[in-house]
């Protein structure tokens, strides 16, 4: 299903930019409501994560993810995450939550938190 879609980090500003266009056509959120470009930024910048699925050169897909601490853990909270209407139910979203888990392991990050609805969240073991 994702043959052909890699999943890595967005670490430049074109990328962020990348980001930010794809949140605004998949959400199609009024520009107060979306995340910036240097919402984007600070995540990569200190310990977030900013992660791209890319067909070829196109990205396809994005999750944002910024660091927590709570009850003495680091975390990464994956504040939203969006894939284009092209590519859904195709495992893309999968795919980047996959990539998500792996990174975060690599880091010894054991936990990852989700938005469930705009007013709850859940956090998930890594292991």
């Amino acid at each position: 299903m994702t043959d052909g879609i890699s999943v890595r980090k967005c670490t430049t500003l074109p990328e962020f930019e990348a980001c930010v266009a794809l949140q605004k056509e998949v959400w199609g959120e009024e520009d107060l409501e979306i995340e910036p470009v240097t919402g984007f930024l600070v995540a990569s910048e200190t310990g977030g994560q900013v992660l791209g699925a890319y067909d070829g050169s196109r990205l396809v897909g994005y999750t944002l993810g910024v660091v927590g601490y709570r009850d003495g853990i680091i975390f990464i909270h994956s504040h939203h995450t969006g894939v284009h209407h092209d590519y859904r139910d195709r495992g893309v979203g999968r795919k980047l939550k996959l990539f998500q888990r792996d990174e975060a392991l690599s880091r010894d990050i054991r936990f990852v938190q989700w938005t469930l609805s705009p007013y709850s969240f859940t956090a998930v073991s890594c292991r």
